[in-house]
C-alpha cells in the first residue's frame, strides 16, 4: 500500500515538472523576452510581501475545497458538490453575521457550525440519489450546483443588497467578525489555521477510523466492501455529506477572511479547482495542502508575468490542462490494473462463498 502511494506521488510530481517544462517551452516561443517572463512566472509570487500574501489568501480556500473533493474521491464519488456547497457556506456566514448580535468569537462559531451543517445539506440530494437508486452524481451535482448559485443569487439580489453600494453586494459584514489578519501588511488570515486543523482531522478520519478504512475500501472494491460488512450506501451516502460539511466551511472561512460583503454573483469556481487540487494530493488529505499551495503558485505567477510581461495570464490554464492530460494518464493506467486486482478478488470472494454454502449442504 505504501509502496502504491510512494509511485502515485512520483507520477504526479513528474507530471506537475512535464506540464511545467512544455509550458515554458511555450513561453519561449511566444514572448520576446522570455526569460524575463520566466523570470516573473517562477519569482514573482515572493518578490515583494503583497504578492506572497495574494499567494497564500488563493492557497486557503482551495484546501478546503481540495480536501472535500479528496475525501469524496476516496470513496471514488465523483461529486462536484463542493462548488455549490461553498457558496451556500459564505452566504449563510453573511447572513448571520449580519443577523446576530453576540460577542464576536460566539458568533464567528456559530457562523462556522451552521455553514458546515449548510454545506452538508445542499449535498443531501445528490448523495440520496446516489446511495439509494445509483443515480450519477456527477451529473446530479453539477445541475444542484446551478440551483444553488441562482439560490444565492436570489437572496443576495432581493434580501441581503445594500442599495447604498455602488455594485451588487450585501450590506457590510461587521468589522467585529472577520478573522483576525495573522500578518500585517497582508490579507492573511486566521483561515490559515483553520485549514491545517480541518486538515488533521480529515486525516486522522480517512486513515485512522473505521469509518476512513470503510471509505477506503468502498474507493478501492465495493463489492469487497460489502462482503466484508460495510454499509455501501451509507459510505456513498456519508462522505458526500462530509465533503459539503467540509467545503461550506470553506465558504465561510473566505467570507470572513476576505470581503466585507457577499459579492458572488457567479460561482468563484473554487469547487472545481478543488477537484485539481485533489487529483495532484492523490486523494491525500495531509497532500492538499502542497496541491493548493501549487495551484495558487502558478496563477499568482501568472498574474505578475501577465502585468510584465506580453504572456497572457491565460497560460496558468494551459498548465493546469496539461498537469491533469499527465496525471489522468497515469491514474487510468492504474484503474486498469485496479480493475484486473478487483475482477480477481471478487472471484475469489464468490469461489469462497459458494464453497460455504456447498459446505452448508453437505453438512
Amino acid at each position: 500500500m505504501e509502496l502504491n502511494r510512494f509511485k502515485k506521488n512520483i507520477a504526479v510530481i513528474l507530471s506537475v515538472a512535464l506540464a511545467l517544462l512544455i509550458s515554458f517551452i511555450i513561453i519561449l516561443f511566444v514572448s520576446d523576452e522570455p526569460l524575463n517572463a520566466l523570470k516573473a512566472f517562477i519569482l514573482g509570487p515572493f518578490s515583494t510581501s503583497r504578492r506572497f500574501g495574494n499567494l497564500i489568501e488563493k492557497t486557503i480556500p482551495l484546501i478546503f475545497t481540495g480536501l472535500a473533493a479528496s475525501v469524496m474521491f476516496q470513496a471514488k464519488q465523483f461529486s462536484l458538490i463542493a462548488d455549490g456547497a461553498f457558496v451556500i457556506g459564505g452566504l449563510v456566514a453573511t447572513i448571520l453575521a449580519l443577523k446576530l448580535n453576540l460577542p464576536p468569537i460566539l458568533t464567528i462559531l456559530i457562523i462556522f457550525i451552521m455553514s458546515s451543517i449548510a454545506g452538508g445539506a445542499c449535498a443531501l440530494i445528490p448523495a440520496y440519489l446516489k446511495s439509494r437508486w445509483k443515480t450519477n452524481e456527477f451529473v446530479v451535482s453539477m445541475m444542484m450546483n446551478s440551483i444553488l448559485q441562482l439560490f444565492a443569487l436570489y437572496i443576495l439580489l432581493n434580501v441581503i443588497r445594500d442599495p447604498n453600494s455602488g455594485f451588487v453586494a450585501s450590506f457590510l459584514i461587521p468589522e467585529k467578525y472577520h478573522l483576525p489578519i495573522l500578518i500585517p501588511g497582508t490579507r492573511i488570515h486566521f483561515g490559515l489555521i483553520i485549514a491545517p486543523i480541518v486538515t488533521i482531522l480529515a486525516y486522522i478520519m480517512i486513515y485512522k477510523t473505521k469509518l476512513g478504512y470503510n471509505i477506503r475500501m468502498v474507493g478501492f472494491n465495493p463489492n469487497f466492501a460489502l462482503y466484508s460488512g460495510a454499509k455501501l450506501s451509507f459510505i456513498i451516502f456519508i462522505v458526500q455529506i462530509i465533503g459539503g460539511i467540509v467545503a461550506g466551511l470553506g465558504g465561510a472561512v473566505e467570507i470572513l477572511g476576505m470581503y466585507d460583503r457577499y459579492q458572488w454573483q457567479t460561482s468563484p469556481g473554487l469547487g472545481f479547482d478543488g477537484m485539481t487540487v485533489a487529483i495532484l494530493a492523490s486523494n491525500n488529505p495531509l497532500m492538499v495542502p502542497l496541491g493548493a499551495l501549487f495551484i495558487a503558485y502558478i496563477r499568482t505567477g501568472a498574474d505578475v508575468m501577465a502585468r510584465t510581461s506580453e504572456v497572457p495570464n491565460e497560460m496558468v490554464y494551459i498548465i493546469q490542462g496539461l498537469v491533469m492530460i499527465f496525471i489522468t494518464a497515469n491514474l487510468l493506467v492504474s484503474l486498469l490494473k485496479d480493475r484486473k486486482i478487483n475482477r480477481n478478488m471478487n472471484t475469489q470472494v464468490a469461489n469462497g462463498a459458494s464453497e460455504g454454502g456447498n459446505n452448508g449442504t453437505a453438512i
